[in-house]
């Protein structure tokens, strides 16, 4: 394993090269190191490859940007002590500078960059390796794309024939600089990607450390759940959760730890004294050290911790900082970091389930199975389940009050009022903006437009 994440971090390196740029950083390879330097033979190849999920886990993307950027778009943290891009963020009034903004949207766009290069240079690898390979670049370069839409650009379902701008499409190595494409262009590249994935990448792998075809599978499930696909997404999530490798924790609190949970479908691991992914998840949130950078409003922390029964209580407290009311689910100096989650499946297939039922009868049986399976968990018994005869409404309403419970601090709120809203024109918003406003998605660095001068920026502000 060590050797592996070696050849990760020396991909870093690569990376770094490959990203650096004149006009910006999305811009192709210019630096310390060549191409031709780097991905001369099989071992440059797989140091990029594995590189690529060490990109991944980075701070400035899974690793908790990605997270954090959406959990200030939301409603759910306190805002009051916020200054400079955060501040911005959270008022809903982005403009074109702003370094944290940047680095995240550089880092999304290393990840697609290193994916095309290594599409591009599969003849240096053997034969019989080169679907794996491949099925892995194109798993990266849709997750990319996937994080990258749903924060820069209006939702699916935003105008009817999803013409409104998406974000840029990179599918190959091109050094030239490139316009928006609609967001139906970036969605269906998108699902290509991923359906391709599934059918290169392998079945099994020793360790949910590797990406394998159910974590295509599972993200698949998240595009269509996102797209407000509910037969696509209910399909591919039931196909995940028939899976029994994958299998929910017992308790609640292991999804973030240290090798315990067995509901990871894609996680990126921890290595103890070499790499420990999700630094910037523990810099934000980890409360039991100091005050942390995001805390809750009273509101939130209120409908939270408000069920006597719940045992995902633990995940909060009012005491640990005096006058803060924090979240404990980053509490550890270290932790394997999910990607996506069984538990985030079963919330797409229960929900997904019940919108599909009046067509399906089916469908709505095994949303309420799945269902239970979590309330069961948070409520320490069966007294909370629903009954067998739970008519549909009262599922889809119950899988969307369980999602924002289990995937707190997860970047999940944000994405579902953008969803709801684009689903019945309905805003959930506790902050009262509109689903649809303008400063409700995040602006596009100014180097995009430096290196474009018709470049087409989000509009700004507009939501309070």
């Amino acid at each position: 394993m060590k050797k592996i994440i070696y050849f990760t971090l020396m991909a870093v390196v690569f990376t770094s090269a490959f990203s650096s740029c004149k006009k910006f950083l999305e811009r192709p390879p210019a630096g310390q190191m060549t191409e031709e330097e780097a991905l001369k033979d099989e071992a440059g190849f797989m140091a990029l490859l594995n590189g690529e999920y060490t990109l991944l886990a980075n701070n400035e993307f899974f690793g908790g940007r990605l997270q954090t950027a959406a959990e200030l778009l939301a409603d759910q943290v306190d805002g009051s002590r916020f200054t400079g891009d955060f501040s911005e963020i959270f008022r809903r009034q982005n403009s074109i500078f702003g370094g944290f903004r940047d680095g995240l949207y550089n880092n999304g766009y290393r990840v697609i960059n290193v994916a095309n290069l290594l599409l591009s240079k599969l003849n240096l690898i053997k034969a019989g390796e080169q679907d794996n390979a491949k099925g892995q670049a194109l798993l990266f370069r849709a997750i990319g794309h996937f994080e990258m839409v749903r924060l820069f650009a209006q939702p699916y379902g935003y105008t009817s024939d999803n013409s409104h701008d998406g974000i840029p499409l990179r599918i190959s190595v091109d050094i030239t600089s490139v316009q928006r494409s609609t967001v139906a262009e970036i969605y269906t590249q998108i699902i290509s990607d991923l359906k391709e994935a599934e059918q290169l990448l392998p079945d099994t792998y020793p360790s949910n450390y590797k990406a394998t075809k159910w974590a295509a599978k599972a993200f698949l499930a998240k595009v269509y759940f996102q797209m407000n696909d509910f037969t696509n997404a209910y399909a591919s999530a039931s196909e995940v959760v028939g899976n029994t490798t994958f299998v929910l924790d017992n308790a609640y609190n292991l999804r973030y730890s240290p090798a315990l949970s067995k509901e990871g479908i894609f996680a990126i691991q921890n290595v103890n004294n070499f790499y420990s992914p999700g630094g910037e998840l523990r810099g934000n949130y980890r409360s039991d050290l100091a005050i942390p950078v995001l805390n809750y409003t009273n509101q939130f922390f209120t409908l939270a911790t408000q069920d006597p029964a719940d045992v995902r209580k633990a995940w909060y407290s009012s005491t640990l900082q005096t006058d803060y009311k924090v979240l404990t689910k980053y509490n550890r100096d270290f932790f394997d970091l999910p990607i996506v989650h069984l538990t985030e499946i079963k919330l797409i297939l229960a929900e997904s389930g019940a919108e599909i039922a009046a067509a399906n009868p089916g469908a709505l049986a095994a949303a309420i199975t799945n269902i239970n399976q979590i309330l069961s968990r948070a409520y320490g018994g069966t007294a909370r389940n629903l009954g067998v005869n739970a008519t549909a409404g009262l599922v889809i309403s119950t899988a969307r009050k369980e999602r924002e419970l289990e995937l707190v601090g997860e970047g999940n709120r944000y994405h579902e009022i953008k969803r709801i809203g684009a689903r019945n024109n309905t805003s959930v918003d506790r902050r009262g903006s509109p689903w649809n406003c303008n400063g409700f998605i995040l602006q596009f660095p100014k180097a995009e437009q430096d290196a474009m001068t018709s470049f087409r920026l989000n509009p700004e502000g507009g939501c309070f």
